[in-house]
């Protein structure tokens, strides 16, 4: 009896902390008479610290930390987790609340269903990743696709005139559903979204939080077709019937597709959304061109936020050579915004990226890639045109351009590989501008440039697992404050000892900044740590850690950081 009381109680409790679980129906009946249905793992930590040094830090000489976690599983379905921490400052103790997220995802062949706090995508122009509580399935015999939802999108939240930041929300309901056709050479596919606010749902809303009952109802159709081999062409159109406020009267002069929605009112209108792309595609290659519309305040209650006001068209290509010893990869893009051209600020962005890959040899590869960022703003005032004395005049003294450009190098090559040792190069190189510019003149000051570049070799000694490394990096940063260079070397050792029960690394760093080539600082770090694993699960960790500091206009300072804990895992 007690058994099954302490069973119900643990069972009731899960389900406060369920997160997404998935399961096949099919499995569960191997789920009983094999092994324990109740399964526990977690871990303990204990570990302190001993702060020593004249830094001047605020850092407590001595400080512990006592951690722990025990998660249990019930049927290979449910996770229960518990955690807790505790230190000489503060303790904290996490364990399941009430119930705020449950859900499941049962499947059984090609049927999957989702019940609960799930989401689902039908089109990111209709329903795109929002979650819903209800319940949801999703058909996949053979050749076809077939999905169906319904459940609460929003929960109703009263207004709170002491929590102002929180805005109310009304209680959303939507249905849709989603169908579709896959075949060798073609796939097409329709879907639906149908949302709606309940006006009974709230008492009050203060008509200045622009907070008002909504309805949607979003359609979208898509297909891809190969009328030959290497060729595709692909699309999406859709189109959002949205009332912004269900309390608005009704119009009796509607036009139009807006006719045949009857919920329509005078705050209705729609938006249309439309992609389209035709590609390429070998066997070893893929150039497409695609272009994409979202008209200016498109919108959907299946998503959360959505991009609108916007037109583009992209370039892409890639290839393969030498039996994918070189890859390439090209692209580049134009978009733009105020599709109505009715803003005051317009803007347009031009987008290009390129990469190369080559693997030379089983020891040698490399890799190169470039993108290129630029933004484009025309600021338009009201008297640019009244107090404009020739027309021609500073055309473009109110365009603002955002260049933003970055290069990343690197190489790497095994420099000796046999059954004793392998020893390593490795190049890495890295560069990045952004800059501002009004008028086709640079700002002052607005000019920013960054370069990375390090190299390191390591060296393996596969026998006794002894392993050494060197490398030495530089950064110079060229930005408001001047021109800084900061550069430094590093060494590193690491070895197993007593039969690999015990790892011991240690490294040194030291590294110089420079500002207009006036030393402003050093820096010289060591660390030696040490891992001891006794017994399987068990784990004791030793770690010094020394930093000797010296700052331009101040006396030099260091600190020194002792470290050692315990962990068991279960």
């Amino acid at each position: 009896m007690i058994k099954r009381i302490i069973v119900s109680f643990v069972f009731v409790l899960s389900l406060s902390s369920i997160q997404a679980q998935s399961f096949r129906v099919e499995d569960i009946k191997n789920m009983f008479g094999k092994g324990n249905p109740l399964k526990l793992n977690g871990g303990i930590s204990l570990s302190s610290t001993i702060d020593a040094g004249n830094d001047g830090s605020d850092r407590q000489p001595f400080t512990y930390y006592l951690n722990g976690n025990v998660n249990l599983n019930i049927l290979s379905l449910i996770d229960l987790p518990f955690s807790f921490s505790l230190t000489n400052s503060a303790s904290s103790f996490q364990s399941p609340s009430l119930p705020n997220r449950l859900s499941i995802h049962p499947s059984y062949k090609w049927i999957t269903a989702h019940i609960g706090d799930v989401d689902m995508t039908f089109s990111p122009y209709t329903l795109s990743g929002h979650q819903f509580t209800g319940a949801g399935v999703e058909l996949t015999p053979d050749g076809w696709e077939f999905a169906t939802m319904y459940g609460r999108l929003l929960k109703a939240v009263e207004y709170n005139e002491e929590q102002q930041a929180v805005l109310p929300n009304y209680k959303r309901m939507g249905y849709g559903f989603k169908a579709g056709r896959k075949a060798d050479n073609y796939e097409i596919s329709i879907n639906m979204l149908s949302a709606k606010d309940y006006i009974s749902s709230l008492t009050y809303v203060p008509d200045s939080l622009g907070v008002s009952p909504m309805q949607n109802l979003a359609m979208g159709v898509s297909f891809l077709i190969k009328p030959v081999k290497f060729i595709e062409f692909s699309g999406e159109y859709a189109i959002s019937l949205l009332s912004s406020d269900m309390r608005s009267p009704n119009a009796d002069n509607e036009t139009g597709i807006m006719r045949l929605w009857s919920p329509s009112n005078m705050s209705s209108t729609y938006y249309n959304a439309c992609k389209a792309q035709i590609a390429y595609v070998g066997e070893n290659n893929r150039f497409g061109i695609g272009y994409e519309r979202i008209a200016p305040d498109y919108k959907t209650l299946g998503a959360y936020y959505f991009t609108n006001d916007l037109e583009n068209i992209t370039l892409n290509g890639s290839q393969s050579l030498w039996q994918n010893k070189l890859n390439i990869g090209l692209s580049i893009g134009y978009e733009h915004d105020d599709l109505a051209h009715s803003k005051a600020n317009t803007s347009s962005r031009i987008v290009g990226s390129a990469n190369v890959s080559a693997t030379f040899s089983e020891t040698v590869n490399a890799g190169i890639s470039y993108s290129n960022f630029q933004t484009y703003t025309n600021v338009r005032s009201n008297f640019e045109l009244v107090n404009q004395n020739n027309p021609l005049d500073k055309l473009d003294t109110l365009n603002f351009v955002q260049l933003s450009q970055t290069i990343n190098a690197n190489l790497n090559v095994v420099t000796k590989k046999s059954e004793t040792q392998n020893q390593n190069l490795s190049l890495n190189f890295s560069f990045q501008e952004a800059a501002n510019k009004q008028g086709g003149v640079f700002h002052p000051g607005s000019v920013t440039e960054m370069l990375n570049a390090s190299s390191g070799y390591t060296i393996s000694f596969l026998r006794s697992g002894l392993s050494v490394n060197g490398a030495i990096s530089l950064n110079n940063s060229k930005m408001n404050n001047g021109n800084s260079i900061t550069w430094g070397p590093t060494l590193g050792a690491s070895v197993p000892l007593f039969q690999k029960k015990v790892n011991v690394t240690s490294t040194l760093s030291y590294n110089s900044g420079y500002l207009e080539s006036v030393k402003q600082n050093e820096f010289l770090i060591y660390r030696l740590s040490g891992a001891y694993s006794p017994f399987k699960q068990h784990n004791i960790n030793l770690a010094y850690n020394f930093q000797w500091r010296s700052v331009s206009g101040k006396s030099n300072n260091n600190s020194s950081l002792i470290t050692v804990g315990y962990s068991y895992s279960f």
